[in-house]
């Protein structure tokens, strides 16, 4: 959804049905092409253009990668620790009842917001960087798209941080709780299960237990597998305990920047 502000050229809703809630938000009157079982969508308007990327089926339409005015924005699956500043705008009567890009109905009574990538869903911290006044809010639609603003903000939002007359205000925006978009089939499958780290592997069972005592302390948790191969018995140095193979992978690199290149990603059963 694009919007108007004080200080800001005309733009509104694409009114898209909540089954296909494309994250395409562009002028009025837009006129949309949907095909279904595509994953494209686009619409054209006056001085516009927005294209949304095919993708994985298990992508929802908002979480593709999509294009405005030549401008590729690719929107984000999680956010925990986002920061940015720039400037804010606000919308209001004009964009009331009309979809946002995630289906919902546009509220401007409600605490709302738009944002080019982050994961609708997510809830935001707004703090005017002019009067240190501050609005949490929930990202619900895309935009806006005119350079150097970051976050559209519903008119009760822009009322509580006093920008409604001004129309702009420089901002410092923080992610409080991020929404987590979809996943990777192949990770869901995974669902339940629990990843740790191979470190190394010793022939001598007490080498192994000095690297264990030194890996539980850094990663809250080590143990040592006894296992019998053609070639005798060896104590294999196991640590760490991930619920995802990502935050697996995560430590397995930190890992190896730290002098264990040889680690590798096992499970626990």
């Amino acid at each position: 959804m694009n919007r108007k502000t004080a200080a800001a050229p005309d733009h509104s809703s694409l009114d898209f049905p909540a089954v296909l809630s494309i994250l395409c938000a562009m002028q009025k009157n837009c006129l949309i092409f949907m095909i279904l079982c595509i994953l494209l969508a686009s619409c054209g308007t006056t001085g516009h253009r927005v294209r949304v990327e095919p993708g994985p089926s298990w992508l929802r339409p908002w979480e593709r990668p999509y294009w405005v005015d030549g401008t590729r924005y690719v929107p984000l699956l999680k956010a925990d620790g986002f920061r940015e500043e720039g400037l804010a705008s606000w919308y209001g009567v004009e964009e009331h009842g009309n979809r946002t890009s995630n289906g919902e109905l546009f509220d401007m009574h409600k605490p709302t917001a738009a944002h080019k990538t982050l994961p609708l869903g997510s809830v935001v911290r707004v703090t005017s960087k002019a009067s240190g006044k501050s609005i949490v809010v929930r990202v619900n639609d895309r935009g806006p798209f005119v350079t150097g603003r970051i976050v559209d903000l519903s008119y009760r939002a822009a009322q509580e941080l006093d920008i409604v007359g001004g129309g702009l205000t420089p901002v410092l925006l923080e992610v409080v709780t991020s929404a987590h978009g979809s996943k990777d089939p192949a990770e869901k499958v995974a669902t339940g299960m629990t990843y740790t780290l191979q470190v190394a592997s010793f022939s001598d069972r007490e080498t192994a237990r000095l690297l264990s005592e030194k890996l539980g302390k850094e990663l809250e948790y080590s143990f040592i597998r006894e296992v019998e191969t053609g070639q005798g018995r060896f104590y294999r140095v196991h640590a760490g305990k991930f619920r995802s193979r990502s935050d697996a992978e995560t430590a397995r690199a930190s890992l190896a920047r730290n002098g264990y290149p040889d680690a590798f990603i096992s499970t626990l059963r």
